[in-house]
């Protein structure tokens, strides 16, 4: 059982005892980062990057990494998905053998006063195996599993720079009488909400984002975060601890 991702946070190599491969859609020219990504493969991760454009295509990219992608399970990894919790790959690999009307696994996310993940709350959700920790309800794409055998509907998606892909997803599969679920026995630190953009130094790039979006709502409340902005080390050790409880969490299911 092997795992194919987006992802570019090579900590997953310790997080796994699966082979994978982490493949990057590059558009930015950075001399540094090439630098870091060819340390990286030189020290044994799985690297690879499958194209490069000057501009951000958001994820019109996916189209070229679902293509590419070698091994039986897909992960669609959002760009500020920082980090993950253990075991994800064995345990996705299980569910799926399960529960073969199953087709896409969503990770929780971590949730507190300063972000939602972008997680609606749990009452919105049915309970699909309550036992495994499987819920139907709202689910896209911040960190999203798909078995290979999905692959061809995968390739069809009308891609654009942003889309709400998973739940588009998750809409074709329930028109194959297939399923979608959120999993609560993986969790992933999505970084959504102006106090950890800030701590990551993304504000700006958020900002601009969401203002392209016109969702003028997001931008008003990232903008407002500037008169507002909580301490640095507050956030900082926030951030630590948050990675504490991820890098220590197991599934106990696996």
């Amino acid at each position: 059982m092997r795992a194919s991702s987006t992802s570019k946070d090579s900590k997953s190599v310790t997080k796994t005892s699966t082979p994978f491969e982490i493949l990057l859609w590059l558009n930015v020219a950075d001399g540094a980062l090439d630098a870091d990504i060819e340390a990286a493969i030189k020290n044994g991760v799985p690297l690879r990057v499958i194209g490069r454009t000057p501009e951000n295509i958001g994820m019109v990219a996916y189209a070229s990494l679902f293509r590419a992608a070698r091994y039986p399970l897909i992960t669609q990894i959002d760009d500020d998905v920082v980090c993950i919790s253990r075991g994800i790959a064995e345990r996705a690999d299980r569910l799926f053998k399960r529960f073969p009307n199953v087709s896409q696994l969503v990770a929780d996310v971590w949730q507190d006063e300063f972000t939602t993940g972008a997680r609606p709350p749990l009452d919105r959700y049915a309970a699909f195996d309550a036992d495994e920790g499987l819920y139907s309800g709202p689910i896209d794409g911040w960190f999203a599993i798909y078995n290979r055998s999905i692959l061809p509907l995968l390739l069809e998606l009308p891609f654009e720079p942003y889309f709400s892909l998973g739940a588009m997803v998750l809409g074709r599969l329930a028109q194959q009488g297939q399923h979608g679920v959120l999993d609560l026995g993986m969790k992933v630190f999505h970084v959504i909400g102006p106090e950890y953009a800030h701590a990551f130094g993304m504000l700006d790039f958020e900002i601009a984002k969401y203002r392209r979006l016109g969702r003028a709502e997001i931008v008003d409340w990232y903008e407002n975060h500037r008169r507002a902005a909580g301490s640095r080390e507050e956030l900082d050790a926030r951030i630590e601890a948050i990675r504490l409880s991820l890098d220590s969490t197991m599934s106990p299911t696996i």
